[in-house]
């Protein structure tokens, strides 16, 4: 009966449930901000830097010469 009550008052395994509960929280907390990022940030991107470049005129120069 004592190992069973010895067993029940030890608590060195508390310390490892909160360090994986926390970073857990912390990992979670990081995939969010990385989606929302990408989510949002680069797509409004894409969208800026695609109207940007459908305005642009390509000029080729003729073969043999240099445009101008």
């Amino acid at each position: 009966m004592t190992k069973f009550t010895k067993f029940l008052s030890d608590d060195a395994g508390a310390v490892t449930i909160d360090w994986v509960a926390l970073t857990a929280g912390i990992l979670l907390l990081g995939i969010l901000v990385v989606y929302s990022i990408f989510n949002n940030g680069v797509s409004g991107l894409v969208s800026k830097i695609n109207s940007t470049l459908s305005g642009v005129t390509i000029i080729t120069a003729p073969s043999g010469g240099v445009a101008i």
